[in-house]
């Protein structure tokens, strides 16, 4: 067990500064300042929906992807109020839009970080192969949501926090114990073969079907080629199921606490329904930058 915690521990010690530094930005009225800025009163239905998943994405991908669900979902939740659009609809967008950008930089998705201990990857490395991926997994997520939450019915929440909680230091406790046992069970990894898309579906059943931190933890990826297909699989993946990824589970919680129902069938369907494009989108960015070459 010693010397399993002992490759998992880098990641989320990293993960824990990150969440202490969002909390402090928080605190500060960062976040507050950047949501007022990126959605405006009286903007159409359209744009606010695609202000409010804009900022989602830019909070998962530059800082952390369970800090941009603490963050926006509050967000989403008044900015669902103030411009009519359905609460439930907005939240699900919210939180499936979170797991599917949350690649962009090594830290931004703690999964990405424990794959990253079996294959190393400089960061600027990193950054030039995922930044085109990113870029183009956003502009169809953000595009498709905003179209559909235009149509949509009105609704209203209650107001929710507006900042990230320290606690979120401590929820990390249970999560570093337990990816640090299945590293201690599973020492090799569950290791993966085969072409980049069998590499890609077995991550993704994997990652939807335990939760995407487990799948981290037991993954041992081929090569680049099969790193970039796990990151993937552990960022996007977990839209199939809400069970799929805690941030997920955030965002429900939040909503809940707020009013609306975040649905987990309602998840599903529409998790599965973006997941295809999604994929093919990051798939293009990654062999424009020769990611899988």
């Amino acid at each position: 067990m010693l010397p399993a915690a002992g490759t998992t521990i880098g990641p989320f010690a990293t993960l824990a500064l990150i969440i202490a530094g969002s909390v402090l930005a928080g605190r500060l009225g960062v976040f507050k300042a950047l949501a007022r800025l990126l959605i405006r009163d009286g903007a159409p239905r359209a744009l606010a929906a695609a202000s409010v998943l804009a900022f989602t994405a830019l909070l998962s991908g530059l800082v952390n992807l369970d800090v941009a669900v603490v963050v926006a979902t509050p967000v989403a939740l008044q900015a669902a109020s103030q411009h009519r659009m359905r609460a439930d609809r907005l939240a699900v967008a919210v939180a499936i839009t979170a797991n599917a950008t949350s690649f962009l930089l090594p830290t931004a998705n703690i999964t990405s970080l424990l794959l990253l201990g079996r294959v190393p990857l400089p960061t600027l490395a990193y950054l030039r192969s995922s930044w085109l991926a990113w870029l183009l997994v956003t502009v169809i997520t953000i595009g498709l949501f905003s179209a559909w939450l235009a149509h949509a019915g009105s609704g209203s929440a209650r107001r929710a926090p507006d900042h990230p909680s320290a606690r979120m230091v401590l929820d990390l406790l249970p999560m570093f114990f337990a990816a640090s046992a299945i590293r201690a069970l599973l020492a090799q990894g569950i290791a993966t073969g085969g072409s980049f898309v069998s590499q890609l579906a077995v991550g993704t059943t994997l990652a939807a079907g335990l939760n995407n931190l487990p799948a981290a933890a037991a993954l041992h990826p081929a090569g680049p080629v099969g790193l970039w297909a796990a990151i993937l699989a552990t960022a996007i993946g977990p839209n199939l199921l809400i069970t799929g990824s805690v941030a997920s589970l955030i965002s429900r919680r939040i909503a809940r606490e707020a009013g609306p129902m975040l649905g987990a069938w309602q998840f599903t369907v529409i998790g599965s329904a973006l997941i295809p494009a999604q994929l093919a989108a990051a798939i293009l960015g990654l062999h424009v930058t020769s990611a899988l070459s």
